[in-house]
């Protein structure tokens, strides 16, 4: 009986096995990264892994190449080995000709970065069970890296086996790291004036493919360390470039001297400089990392028409500068991994500039793209470290959550079913107000509601107009604004295009990691529709409050005489819901989405 018992048990283990590798397409059996600072400051990266191959979709769409970035102008190259194990044990080496060196996507028509490259390597001998088996060697020379530095992410596209982490630092030079996400302390061996600090991890599961991740992944396992004493002096050695000099030229200054001409709103110079930057100078997405953390100067950037996010927030400033408006850049850092005691310039995920204006206050810009609010109302969660030479201490602003709100009230009447008449009234909060819009354009509220066209809103007038509060009214007229089918009639309900809708997160599967939204909300609509006398209403009366751990949602629906009373009311406190609150977040979604509640039917 006991033999019995432990066949069966054996055959379960095997089957969960086999069924575990089946739900995946491949896995990882082995990652090797190891670092070497050495004495002089060049640093080496070794790189081995061994990936077993579970189904076609891996060789025919995930893993039939490897892509290896690297500058050439500072790094170098060698392949060690690269080899594939088919499933009947027969060793395929990888010939000469599947390693090809070609731009990487982001230095493509960017001259400037045309030094980067991408070797591209083709795996051979593909078929389900092939491990493929690749090492290669990068050596940077001394003065490339201003110090070692890394910010890794543990976990890969499909799971691994076992992951190992070296870092080899001379004695003298101090190695600070910090472990998120993940139990594991290094073990650390001293041998030929060198020290070792090394990782060892097993079973690591695979990255999510979920969508409305955490825009940061923060909640995934991850290394962070650096040499640099501390970010202060990481800080003093990055901001020690030129390009924080700020300097301009002729034709910069001409620009400048144009937009300033004659106005002296400073928000109004500031949006116009800004639009410049976005439009006239072409985005560059090249990171840090193969950039050796330098940058051009404005004038470089300004020059060449093109720029990485920071080398145009540097560009912006530079000009706001010249029209004597206060104006740095910021590094946006997630809280997370913002450590004093650890100098790592890879924290840096984003770049804004930063400007400060006596009349609105600390104003948060972006140089990629037209931002039509002050970005501060996105940076919850986030540190900014304001990038300025000549600083003695560290400027920080860790950023405190800001609820944005919406309330939308309507009179609407539909006694003559072939035209709308009607008022409505409208008040937006924090991050959700485009400020920057409807200051440059008090006719630009009308494009905040949908439903209802600009046409149609025959007057619109502003109350107040802050940089965190708007409050406006509306008169409408709208021809034919039921659809009739018989003696029924439907009437779509009017919306914002700023809130929850915007998000469109209408497919909501299950799920097993955290989800982010882009802002914690309240989000309000009152309806008061007067109908036709005699009419009833044919969409079944509501009344819904549902209130748990992550928000609240009211639906409610009514008919007094012939008048229509609805209310739509949508809240979430938490930007960040972990997988454990997911469902009573998705019971809301659910029902804001319902379109059975976005209309009214009537029957005359």
């Amino acid at each position: 009986m006991k033999k019995i018992l432990l066949i069966i048990s054996c055959i379960s283990i095997i089957t969960l096995s086999f069924s575990q590798d089946q739900n995946e397409d491949a896995k990882f059996l082995k990652i090797v990264k190891e670092y070497t600072l050495n004495e002089d400051g060049s640093v080496e990266y070794n790189y081995s892994k061994s990936l077993k191959l579970l189904s076609h979709y891996s060789f025919h769409r995930l893993y039939g190449e490897t892509f290896i970035i690297y500058n050439t102008d500072f790094q170098n190259l060698k392949i060690n080995s690269a080899y594939t194990i088919m499933a009947d044990g027969k060793k395929v080496v990888t010939p000469k000709n599947a390693f090809n060196e070609v731009l990487p996507r982001f230095s493509a028509n960017a001259p400037a970065f045309n030094n980067i490259r991408e070797m591209v390597v083709t795996h051979t001998g593909l078929e389900v069970g092939t491990i493929i088996n690749l090492d290669y060697t990068i050596t940077s020379d001394a003065g490339y890296y201003p110090y070692l530095v890394g910010n890794e992410t543990l976990s890969e596209s499909s799971p691994i086996d076992e992951l190992i982490i070296k870092i080899n630092v001379p004695k003298s030079q101090p190695l600070n790291f910090a472990l998120l996400n993940i139990d594991g302390s290094p073990n650390v061996d001293y041998k030929n004036g060198f020290v070792t600090y090394s990782w060892e991890f097993s079973s690591i599961a695979a990255n999510s493919k979920e969508s409305y991740q955490e825009y940061d992944h923060v909640s995934e396992p991850r290394l962070i360390y650096s040499t640099a004493a501390d970010m202060k002096s990481a800080y003093k050695q990055f901001v020690a470039q030129e390009a924080f000099n700020y300097a301009t030229n002729g034709s910069m200054d001409k620009v400048v001297s144009n937009i300033i001409e004659g106005q002296d709103d400073q928000l109004k110079i500031v949006l116009e400089l800004r639009k410049i930057v976005c439009n006239n100078v072409n985005n560059l997405n090249v990171p840090l990392a193969y950039t050796a953390t330098k940058c051009r100067t404005a004038v470089e950037t300004w020059e060449s028409n093109q720029g990485t996010k920071l080398e145009k927030a540097i560009l912006l400033s530079a000009l706001l500068k010249k029209a004597n408006i206060s104006a740095n850049p910021v590094a946006v850092i997630p809280n997370q991994y913002y450590n004093e005691s650890i100098g790592n310039f890879s924290m840096y995920n984003d770049f804004l500039v930063n400007v400060n204006l006596k009349k609105h206050g600390d104003i948060y810009i972006a140089t990629n793209y037209i931002n039509k609010q002050n970005l501060k109302f996105d940076l919850f969660d986030k540190t900014t470290l304001l990038l300025e030479q000549g600083s003695k201490k560290l400027k920080t602003e860790s950023h405190k959550p800001a609820i944005s709100s919406i309330g939308l009230k309507f009179e609407i009447d539909l006694l003559d079913t072939k035209k709308l008449l009607g008022e409505a009234s409208m008040k937006i909060t924090n991050g959700l107000l485009p400020y920057f819009s409807v200051y440059q354009d008090s006719s630009y509220v009308k494009s905040i509601i949908v439903g209802i066209s600009k046409s149609d809103i025959v007057d619109n007038k502003i109350g107040k107009l802050t940089p965190s509060i708007l409050e406006a009214g509306f008169s409408m007229e709208k021809d034919n604004p039921v659809t009739k089918q018989r003696r029924y009639y439907t009437l779509k309900l009017p919306t914002a295009s700023v809130g929850v809708d915007g998000w469109h997160m209408t497919l909501l599967n299950d799920r097993s990691i955290p989800l982010e939204i882009p802002k914690t909300i309240h989000e309000k609509y009152e309806y008061a529709i007067v109908i036709p006398k005699g009419s009833k209403l044919v969409t079944p009366p509501t009344f819904t409050i549902i209130k748990n751990d992550v928000g609240s949602i009211i639906n409610k629906l009514e008919q007094v005489d012939n008048k229509i009373v609805i209310v739509r009311e949508i809240k979430f406190e938490k930007k960040v819901i972990s997988a454990m609150d997911y469902s009573a977040f998705k019971k809301i979604m659910d029902i804001w989405n319902n379109n059975n509640y976005r209309k009214v039917i009537f029957k005359n």
